[in-house]
This record gives C-alpha cells, structure tokens and sequence, in this order.
C-alpha cells in the first residue's frame, strides 16, 4: 500500500489542488525562476532535524527509542522498517523513504526496492521546495529503475517512473511515452490512463484528456478524482451539459464539504454564464 501522495488523492483539497494546479494558467513561480533555487545542500540529517522539530513529543519518543536501538544494531533490518513505517504515520515520506532504501540496499528485492520507490515518489509530489523535489525525484527514478532490472513486467512501477519523467525531469516526453507503453500493454491499467488524462490537460489536449478520464472511470466509477477533473475538462470544452452530468455525480458520491463547495461553485458558474 502506497503511503502520502496517493492517499491525499482521494481528500477533497487535494482533488481541488490537481485542478487548480493542471486547469489554472502555467504561471512562473518564485522558486522555478533562474537564480532563485533553495540552496542545494541538503543532507539527510538536515532534513531529519527539520522534520523532527515538527513532530510532537508522542511522536517523537518512540522514533527516539527505535534509533537508539538502531545504533546498536544499524545491519537490523526490522528495526529499519520500524522507523521508517515510524515516520509514515507522521507523514513524511522524505524521511521513511531513506529508510526503506537502506533496506534495499542490504536486500536488493522487488519488494524492498518498491517500497523506497512509492516513498522517494510521494515526497517528490509533496515537496514545495524545487530543490528537495528535485532531489526527491531522481531517488524515486533510481529506485524504481532498480525495481523494473528485478521485475520488467511491474507496470505500476512503470507507470510511476514514467509520471517521475514526465512532471519531474527535462525529458516529459520520456515519461509519455513510458505511460502509453503502459495502456499499450493494458488498457485496463487505471494509474496510466489517469495521468495521460493529467498530462493532456496539461498540454491543453482537452478532448484527448476527456477520453482517458472516461476511460479511468469505465474502469473504476468510484475514483472521484476523476470524475471531478472530467467535468473540469468538459467545462473548458464547452459542454457544460456533460460537466453539470459529472459535477452532480460527485455531489451524489462525495461527503465531503470541501469538495462540495468547490462544485457548487462551478456549478453556479455554469448556470449564470
């Protein structure tokens, strides 16, 4: 099970984020701007101490505990896993994935090398600051090039090596090409279909980006992210009248009031246009 990113999914703010993110006009941001990088020394234990500061004291004591251990003991691979499913319950994949690829590095297995991999992945999808993501995405590409030399045939870790090139390098089309490898192999595959929908929105291929998201939902009806983004699509194609279709469906399928909000807002906006 894939921990931070994937999870957050599937809460209202951050199913409002994607759109905001793919749907708003591409603005150059402070930190994408040449010369205004985060400094790039970051260590590890840097980013431990940060992270460690943020935590609150029942939190904090048993990783304290488990390190202390650790220390005595650093070859101990379920006191590794220990702390770095430690950290997952706080919520900071840029933590429990060094961890988890220490593990691999002691024992190189699919397994191990996947479970570095989904966590390099959902920090590179969280981090704000374009230095750590960066960084955060070349661990996840690594580890998940370490996963497909193990198993070719994984097509999750395909599909997430290929969303790591496309949102995460110089080289999107790599990563496009990576994902319709993925649809070509398995159409059915409802990770890859929905990041080509994400990744058409973003190229401003609306009608392409409609089709993947219908596709995603004739595979899953539930994945409400999908449904939400598709009714965006259809609103910036003009067809209010399927947007209105999507947007009551959420409504019928979501109980969460964020999110509600956020359509009854389009909603209006289409209705008094």
């Amino acid at each position: 099970m894939r921990v931070g990113t994937k999870q957050l999914l599937f809460v209202a703010g951050a199913i409002i984020l994607t759109a905001i993110l793919y749907f708003a006009p591409r603005q150059q941001t402070q930190s994408e701007k040449p010369g205004k990088e985060s400094p790039s020394g970051f260590s590890f234990e840097g980013l431990l101490e940060q992270a460690k500061a943020q935590l609150k004291r029942q939190e904090l004591d048993p990783i304290r505990k488990v390190e202390s251990s650790l220390q005595k003991d650093t070859s101990n691979l379920a006191l590794l896993d220990s702390l770095g499913k430690l950290w997952d319950l706080a919520q900071f994949p840029v933590i429990s994935s060094h961890y988890f690829e220490q593990i691999a590095l002691k024992k190189p297995e699919e397994k191990n090398w996947i479970n570095a991999a989904y966590r390099y992945f959902d920090a590179f999808k969280s981090s704000a600051d374009s230095t750590l993501r960066s960084i955060m995405v070349d661990k996840a590409i690594s580890s998940y090039k370490k996963v497909l030399e193990i198993n070719p045939a994984n097509l999750d870790a395909q599909t997430d090596l290929g969303v790591c090139y496309a949102e995460g390098t110089g080289n999107p089309m790599q990563g496009i090409l990576m994902l319709r490898e993925v649809v070509k192999q398995n159409p059915e595959h409802e990770s890859a279909q929905f990041n080509l929908g994400i990744l058409s929105v973003r190229s401003g291929q609306m009608e392409k980006a409609a089709e993947r998201f219908e596709k995603v939902l004739a595979i899953n009806p539930k994945r409400i992210e999908a449904r939400y983004l598709l009714g965006q699509t259809y609103m910036k194609l003009g067809d209010n009248k399927k947007a209105l279709l999507n947007f009551e469906q959420v409504k019928k399928e979501s109980s969460d009031p964020q999110l509600n909000q956020e359509v009854n807002s389009l909603i209006n906006q289409i209705n008094n246009h």
